[in-house]
């Protein structure tokens, strides 16, 4: 029997389903993975795109056949490509294997144990300017808090006082990847977005550059961007290549982790009885400042972060582009086909998860996991292309919310459902406001 074609929504003749799409970009994936099942056919801004959430189906295109999936470049030079150049988000074959052997010292070992000094000084730092009583964006403070992490721990240098214009220069660069009817509007085109965007890239551009001065003449040859200038003056990386490589690290490296923190507080601040839970295991766990070795014992911590995850994971959907045809759940792939597979739908499908929208860390048990089929949850990805930064990002997340949980609660000040805005991660569409309480 030959393979069948996948269905999926008819869409509006030239626009497809793009309008459908850029209104409620997670719902819709969600209709569509309930009305035409684990592999369906999708045309968005003219690219016929397959949604596939079988995880057998998304452990192919990740793992087993992974030479056969590609990177795709999506909205071409105009999309992210045309931010980060041919960093290690975007770019392919030699070059990017290249590159990951280069950094991939930098995210493991004694190495992640060298960051945990960061991440706590850091986020003490942060304590020590809130008081019983203070209001704050969560979200902001989140981000700024994540972005003075990953510059000293990757890049050797200092931001004192750049969090906000950082912070708020990569917002406006996030809205030019806000789902829209339009597609992208090539980047010499100067309407208001496009004017923005680049006054922003440039903005950062201008602190990468600042960044670089301070690592040479205080920075570390064996720290990530040491590793890198040490490529560079062995003539296998140009300047360029260097930029694009800080560049990924200041927006992947500090975004992912910052959303998880938000939601993290937002789904404790929400479900009292978690709350409890985490700050009781805190008090019993933690004398003073937490460390590695706590972590070990800080079992329902591990599961809040996980199930934070689930529920939100920061990237929401996995793009790749098949070289060659396939076979994926009894579909066949035509050559060059755009596969999707959108971690928010399989995260919350409820064939693998009890009660899916539903807030249970106490479901991540080492039995649940175990039987957990593979690619029914993968916030970092998978296979040769799996986030890079996945240990770092686990460690710096609970790190932190070991560091402010074991002095703070925070309160939510307005309960108004949490909205969110898919950009090329998961925002809040508004600021997540909390009042910090001392304990």
């Amino acid at each position: 029997m030959a393979d069948r074609v996948p269905s999926g929504p008819e869409g509006v003749p030239f626009l497809g389903s793009s309008l459908h799409y850029a209104d409620d970009p997670l719902g819709f994936m969600e209709r569509v993975a309930d009305e035409y099942g684990d592999v369906a056919r999708i045309d968005v801004y003219s690219q016929e795109v397959y949604q596939v959430t079988d995880p057998d189906a998304i452990r192919r295109v990740l793992v087993t056949n992974a030479e056969n999936y590609k990177k795709p470049s999506l909205g071409g030079d105009e999309g992210l490509g045309g931010l980060l150049g041919d960093g290690l988000l975007t770019s392919n074959g030699a070059h990017w294997q290249r590159q990951r052997k280069v950094m991939q010292p930098s995210f493991f070992g004694d190495k992640l144990d060298d960051y945990a000094d960061i991440i706590v000084r850091d986020s003490e730092t942060l304590a020590d300017s809130w008081y019983d009583g203070k209001h704050v964006d969560i979200h902001r403070e989140m981000s700024e808090l994540t972005l003075r992490i990953v510059v000293e721990s990757l890049l050797g240098a200092r931001i004192d006082g750049m969090e906000r214009t950082i912070r708020e220069a990569l917002l406006e660069v996030g809205e030019r990847f806000r789902p829209g009817p339009q597609g992208f509007v090539p980047e010499e085109i100067p309407t208001p977005r496009n004017v923005r965007y680049r006054r922003s890239v440039e903005i950062l551009d201008r602190i990468l550059r600042d960044i670089r001065r301070q690592h040479e003449v205080h920075g570390e040859a064996d720290d990530l961007l040491g590793k890198l200038l040490g490529e560079e003056e062995s003539g296998m990386l140009g300047k360029e290549q260097v930029r694009n490589e800080m560049m990924t690290m200041l927006l992947a490296g500090h975004d992912t982790t910052a959303l998880t923190l938000t939601y993290a507080w937002y789904l404790l601040a929400t479900h009292p009885e978690a709350k409890n839970r985490f700050h009781d295991e805190l008090d019993s766990v933690v004398d003073g400042s937490p460390t590695v070795a706590d972590l070990a014992e800080l079992d329902f911590l591990e599961q809040v972060v996980m199930e934070t995850m689930r529920l939100y994971p920061p990237a929401y959907v996995i793009y790749r582009q098949a070289e060659n045809e396939d076979t994926l759940a009894g579909f066949h792939i035509p050559a060059d086909t755009v596969v999707a597979a959108p971690q928010w739908v399989v995260h919350r499908d409820g064939r693998f998860f009890d009660d899916p929208e539903a807030f249970r860390p106490e479901r991540w048990t080492t039995e649940f996991r175990r039987e957990l089929p593979d690619f029914a949850y993968f916030p970092f990805g998978g296979g040769p292309r799996k986030c890079i930064g996945d240990g770092f990002a686990m460690r710096e997340a609970k790190l932190v919310l070991a560091t402010l949980g074991t002095q703070f609660d925070f309160e939510l000040v307005s309960d108004a459902p949490l909205s969110l805005v898919p950009f090329v991660t998961i925002h809040p569409e508004n600021p997540v406001e909390m009042t910090v309480r001392a304990r």
